[in-house]
């Protein structure tokens, strides 16, 4: 790519703010990914909300999983399975209430956890430098706007613009004989 004239996405502004910041994380993940391999830990980046919230919670159900990290429920089952299929969780359904899974740390996931404890000091002293040496605060600005889509998600900041107006060319299609 030529470094001198910003990329698509960059040149479509506001309009791709979701595609930036995925961007952004897919980036970061990547790197920290190559962290862990070197490391010589098998663990994905997006396994480590819910590593850290079952290290602190001992058992969690899916759906308290689900609202703790602001996650959808098909979200954390997605990453709870591959945490079970690397031996990390267990997961087994609640006596008291068959609907419900329980998810839980194995004792590979407790070894994982303390393996991975110094390499995320690390991280987080490389994200604290990184955050600063943009000279905002962008933890608050994340949450700044987090807060305003709690108050009006998206949908109904888009959807309200549309009320009326012609904004969508609708096609009859024939039916085939």
């Amino acid at each position: 790519m030529d470094k001198l004239r910003p990329d698509l996405i960059t040149q479509l502004g506001s309009l791709a703010l979701a595609s930036r910041l995925r961007r952004l994380s897919d980036r970061l993940m990547r790197d920290v990914a190559r962290v862990y391999a070197e490391q010589k830990v098998a663990f994905e980046p997006r396994w480590f909300p819910l590593l850290y919230l079952l290290k602190q919670q001992t058992t969690v159900s899916v759906t308290d999983a689900a609202r703790a990290l602001g996650l959808t429920h098909p979200a954390i089952n997605q990453i709870a399975g591959a945490m079970i299929k690397a031996g990390l969780v267990s997961g087994n359904r609640d006596r008291s209430d068959e609907r419900r899974r329980l998810l839980k740390l194995t004792p590979r996931g407790k070894d994982t956890y303390a393996t991975l404890t110094p390499i995320w000091r690390q991280i987080e002293t490389a994200n604290s430098e990184l955050l600063s040496e943009t000279g905002h605060d962008l933890l608050a600005i994340l949450t700044s706007v987090e807060s305003l889509l709690d108050a009006k998600d998206m949908y109904a900041r888009i959807t309200h613009r549309l009320d009326g107006k012609p904004h969508i060319q609708k096609t009859v299609i024939a039916k085939r004989k």
